[in-house]
């Protein structure tokens, strides 16, 4: 493969977000602008939380024409913004930043690719019961996607049962004809839902690779069931704790990588009008969290 080489008319792109080492974000959307013969390049935007102004004034200074946004700052980019998609809107959440001759427009594209993730797993939502576990950002664009899929009763749990209870009201205000309700993680407060939940959405990083708690899990498996569909946004590793456990008790699982996929494919759109190629992508992204995990065990070893 030649080495791609930027000039003075490369687009710049990019991944915004605080530790950004674990992400697969640049070997997706690198190979599209290669295999489409664009003259763009993807980049590790990573900022410290007291720093993000200047860096997004940064960002503007040397001409980025976008960048997509992740941990911790999907939410703590929005005052920064001159508008938004209707989507990012609903979902108060922006992963994706469209700059238009110094204005920046927030959208979010993790609501598109959650949406097409459920659409795809064959299940059949409309009018059921889902319980998303986590409150900040992915937990935004899950529900949003969720509302726009027509559950009819959606559950937040949340650590901080504060945090629940806004995002909660936030969406039962918008959508009056659907169920929003919230509560905490406590065993004795969450067993009747999970236990009559069709979908269980967990939007936390817990059980990441690498993490310090990859080996927890969030919620007691015992009350998940093979009528449920189980999806943990993580995706490193492919099948997390929660979703082994999930799988032991007949429950269709998925991981986050669809998501990741599709989310990307409509963010390199959004900025290109290319569509990038998508099975291709899935094979990039197995390839690299396999090495991601192959070389974070080896340097365990080397310690």
């Amino acid at each position: 493969m030649s080495i791609f080489i930027p000039n003075n008319e490369t687009n710049l792109y990019g991944l915004l977000g605080r530790d950004l080492s674990h992400s697969i974000s640049p070997s997706l959307h690198n190979n599209g602008f290669r295999d489409l013969n664009i003259n763009a390049v993807y980049l590790m935007l990573e900022s410290k939380e007291k720093d993000l102004a200047n860096y997004i004034d940064s960002l503007k200074t040397l001409g980025f024409s976008g960048w997509n946004v992740t941990l911790p700052y999907k939410e703590a980019i929005i005052p920064y913004l001159n508008g938004f998609s209707s989507l990012a809107r609903a979902s108060g959440a922006v992963n994706t930043v469209l700059n238009r001759r110094g204005r920046l427009t927030g959208y979010n594209t993790d609501v598109i690719g959650f949406q097409r993730q459920i659409e795809e797993s064959g299940v059949k939502v409309k009018n059921k019961k889902a319980v998303v576990i986590g409150a900040g950002g992915g937990a935004r664009a899950v529900i949003a996607a969720l509302v726009q899929l027509k559950l009819a009763e959606i559950m937040i749990i949340n650590r901080s049962v504060d945090q629940a209870e806004k995002l909660a009201g936030l969406f039962r205000e918008e959508n009056p004809e659907q169920n929003f309700d919230f509560c905490s993680l406590e065993e004795n407060e969450y067993a009747s839902y999970l236990k009559t939940a069709d979908l269980v959405v967990d939007t936390t990083p817990v059980g990441m690779y690498n993490c310090q708690i990859e080996k927890e899990l969030v919620i007691n498996p015992d009350y998940l069931n093979e009528n449920q569909l189980v999806i943990d946004l993580v995706y490193n590793p492919l099948k997390t704790k929660i979703l082994a456990e999930a799988e032991k008790r007949g429950a269709q699982i998925g991981n986050g990588l669809p998501t990741l996929i599709y989310q990307a494919e409509a963010s390199f759109k959004l900025w290109t009008q290319e569509m990038p190629p998508k099975k291709k992508w899935y094979q990039i992204a197995e390839k690299a969290v396999k090495k991601i995990k192959e070389k974070a065990a080896a340097a365990e070893i080397e310690k």
